[in-house]
């Protein structure tokens, strides 16, 4: 073996020492430390124990201090919630609870709030300012018997035995109904109830009840509208009138059965031919239908 041979021969025995000595390190002589990313994970979990433990602290603290006070959860201010042991946070989920049409009507309601905790809740119960339930209805003999509920779709109008002193509970005025009224009405729930109450504000006030059918959330549910046509009623002379002579196109534009074409064009006929003698007229404007005039009288008004 020349000198060349020799010396790689002693190079390649020399790799295969370092090899086995890095291969004994790591197998049986290093210490059992976790890796960088081991170590990030350890620690994250620590912190999250140790948050979840000092929030816990901190909400058996809050309940420790909570002096509780009689109130209404409806439309209750968040420093009032904060007072109650809320974070300003979670009353901010309750704000918006009932910004989407929701309603605490038994202390039952409250209770379901996930942001509620139950041993908070076990504390405010005596002071909450509902009922625990509502009392069931108590329905003629022969009608609990019958396998449908009494108020189905079908079953429109409101009947009482012969004999029964108990007489149909009075319709709601419609145009008059706050949210809780039209709540308490059977088949309308939170979002109906704004749906309804929305669409009344934009029509300036409901002057038939065929126009339910109009609610944007009622549209295809014929059964629904026709159910609740027995609970409601209509005032037509409630109707907010909107002045054809001096209203101007942004007044006349949100109106659902104007429009904003349309209200420039009454604002443009008017300005060339003169005041309206009477609501009629506007079928003079070309875009005005025989069938939108018919709907826009209840809505208009000539100034005397």
């Amino acid at each position: 073996m020349h000198r060349g041979e020799r010396r790689g021969a002693a190079v390649l025995i020399g790799l295969c020492i370092i090899a086995a000595a890095w291969v004994t390190w790591e197998q049986w002589i290093r210490p059992n430390t976790l890796s960088g990313g081991d170590q990030l994970l350890v620690a994250w979990q620590q912190l999250q124990q140790d948050s979840s433990s000092g929030a816990s602290r901190a909400a058996f603290r809050s309940r420790k201090n909570v002096q509780p006070f009689n109130f209404d959860p409806n439309g209750l201010p968040v420093e009032k919630w904060v007072e109650l042991g809320l974070t300003e946070r979670q009353a901010a989920a309750i704000h918006r609870f009932e910004e989407h049409g929701g309603q605490f009507r038994t202390k039952a309601d409250l209770a379901k709030m996930r942001v509620v905790d139950p041993e908070l809740f076990a504390l405010w119960k005596p002071y909450i300012q509902l009922p625990d339930s509502f009392a069931g209805r108590q329905w003629p003999e022969h009608e609990r018997r019958n396998d449908r509920a009494p108020f189905s779709d079908s079953a429109r109008k409101q009947t009482w035995p012969a004999g029964n002193t108990r007489t149909p509970r009075a319709a709601v005025e419609l145009n008059t109904a706050d949210s809780m009224a039209l709540v308490a009405v059977r088949g309308i729930g939170p979002a109906f109830a704004k749906s309804i109450l929305r669409y009344r504000d934009r029509l300036g006030g409901f002057a038939s009840l065929d126009q339910l059918a109009e609610v944007p959330i009622l549209r295809n549910k014929p059964d629904a509208v026709a159910a609740l046509r027995d609970w409601l009623s209509v005032d037509p002379g409630l109707v907010r009138r909107l002045p054809l002579n001096s209203a101007t196109a942004e007044q006349l534009g949100p109106h659902p059965y104007i429009g904003w074409k349309v209200a420039r064009a009454l604002v443009a006929y008017r300005a060339q031919h003169g005041p309206f003698k009477q609501v009629a007229d506007i079928t003079g404007c070309a875009l005005v239908t025989d069938s939108m005039r018919m709907r826009l009288l209840p809505y208009l008004k000539v100034e005397e």
